[in-house]
């Protein structure tokens, strides 16, 4: 049998590890804000209640709000306790963090997850705008890993938990819009 778990985990430490290694000074507040931003998606329902009072579009706002929330329960209540991923600054103490270290576990990540859930739901929302959701839901995930309080697979993990989320919420968005009379 191969042991393909050994050198994906190897990957994931050896990526963690450049990525810290190589924090250029400059970028150190940009991304604590990306992460502080990130954090509760409270940057996406700001974005999101200013679309809805905007455009009248509040049903959005509600697939938002759902697809968020589910993100975070999924990440942060079920699958954080399962997993029960060490944090990188536990596994590797020499390795400085940026900012505070979290106390839960590693895997996934919710920044990530909310971060995706967000942008996948205001990209179908406001699609004009979908470049600038999905790099700024890059950049929060990616700032977990800079910060040095993620691997890269947490946030990987963390935004396919984010879009599937919102994938939900948004089948639910157009299936209550179909059963509503007009």
């Amino acid at each position: 049998m191969i042991d393909v778990a050994g050198p994906i985990r190897d990957w994931d430490h050896v990526a963690r590890a450049w990525v810290v290694a190589h924090r250029p000074a400059p970028l150190d507040a940009v991304m604590w804000t990306l992460s502080a931003v990130g954090r509760g998606g409270m940057v996406w329902l700001a974005a999101g209640a200013a679309i809805a009072w905007r455009r009248s579009r509040w049903p959005d706002f509600v697939a938002l709000a759902i697809a968020i929330a589910l993100a975070l329960i999924v990440a942060d209540d079920v699958l954080k306790p399962i997993v029960h991923r060490t944090r990188p600054f536990d596994t590797a103490p020499a390795a400085p963090v940026i900012g505070g270290r979290p106390h839960d576990a590693s895997f996934p990540s919710g920044h990530a997850a909310n971060a995706f859930a967000g942008a996948t739901i205001l990209s179908t929302t406001a699609p004009a705008a979908r470049v600038a959701w999905w790099s700024l839901a890059a950049a929060i995930a990616y700032s977990r890993v800079y910060l040095g309080v993620h691997y890269p697979l947490d946030v990987i993990g963390g935004a396919l938990i984010g879009v599937c989320c919102a994938m939900f919420a948004g089948a639910l968005r157009h299936r209550l819009a179909r059963r509503r009379p007009s």
